[in-house]
């Protein structure tokens, strides 16, 4: 990765990726269709607001039908262990064995973005060799389904280089591994990813939101984090709930106060209406070769 830099910029936009897991399952397992994740069942487990018992009675419910859960619940079920207490206090503390879980089985099926927090989660736990082998497997599907300028592109890049100051420069292991990877798993995740971007492309779709920084300055460090995100009738935001991010936590306000600005289009349904998020912030400096 080279390292080139950006110029800072004022205002950084939010680019909301499509949220892409799968369902757990062994790797000889057929195939299924994705199913559109349980919304309303994470607007009750991420609220602060909601009592914690009744909270962890509706993420156990969730967890008793894992095997059954669609691509998005399996991504946020790795987040919220990931996360710990990031998501209204919801744990204690990060679950790291069941956040791995979720996010590799996810990931094998179609998740993206699992791929990115399993790296995050290996190189905060000091495995270097495998937080580089899944931030390089990664690299290799943004690279192959984003455009040139899309902001996970920049994530991608700097989340290879941070490993890589710790990792060092014996990359061709690391190369067969992912090579090897993507052969076995490239046709689930193929499908898995496209029939999600299905179901996220009739979201309720939200834009309008920019995350500005003092002065001329950009953020630490570029991040992915998870969001639900509750509409009200007119398309402005009730609340944005945070799931989890990583690496810097420093950025999570922030960016939920960005999120709150955002709108959707207004409808006469007074029902809430939920934008289940993953968003790439790209400090702009880093670029993949």
């Amino acid at each position: 990765m080279s390292d080139r830099i950006a110029h800072a910029v004022r205002a950084i936009v939010l680019s909301a990726t499509m949220c892409v897991a799968a369902v757990c399952t062994a790797q000889s397992s057929p195939i299924t269709s994705t199913k559109p994740p349980h919304e309303a069942a994470w607007a009750t487990i991420v609220d602060h607001d909601v009592p914690l018992d009744q909270r962890h009675k509706a993420l156990a419910a969730l967890e008793d039908d894992a095997v059954d859960l669609g691509p998005a619940d399996l991504y946020v079920l790795g987040s919220i262990y990931h996360s710990g207490r990031h998501s209204g206090g919801l744990l204690d503390h990060a679950d790291d064995t069941k956040a791995s879980l979720y996010f590799g089985n996810a990931a094998t099926r179609g998740s993206i973005p699992a791929m990115a927090k399993m790296a995050e989660l290996k190189f905060a736990s000091h495995d270097y060799r495998e937080a580089m082998n899944w931030a390089e497997i990664y690299a290799h599907y943004v690279l192959a389904g984003s455009s040139p300028k899309d902001s996970a592109r920049g994530y991608a890049a700097e989340l290879v280089k941070r490993i890589s100051l710790h990792f060092g420069n014996n990359i061709d292991d690391v190369m067969r591994d992912v090579d090897a990877y993507v052969a076995a798993h490239d046709a689930q995740i193929r499908i898995g990813a496209r029939e999600d971007m299905m179901f996220r492309a009739g979201q309720v779709q939200v834009d309008n939101a920019y995350l500005t920084t003092p002065g001329q300055t950009l953020p630490p460090l570029s991040c992915i984090a998870d969001f639900l995100v509750v509409l009200r009738a007119n398309g402005t935001v009730d609340r944005a709930l945070p799931i989890d991010i990583a690496p810097d936590q420093s950025m999570l306000e922030s960016m939920g106060h960005a999120l709150a600005k955002a709108h959707a289009a207004e409808t006469t349904d007074l029902s809430p209406r939920y934008a289940l998020m993953t968003v790439v912030l790209d400090n702009g400096r880093y670029r993949p070769r």
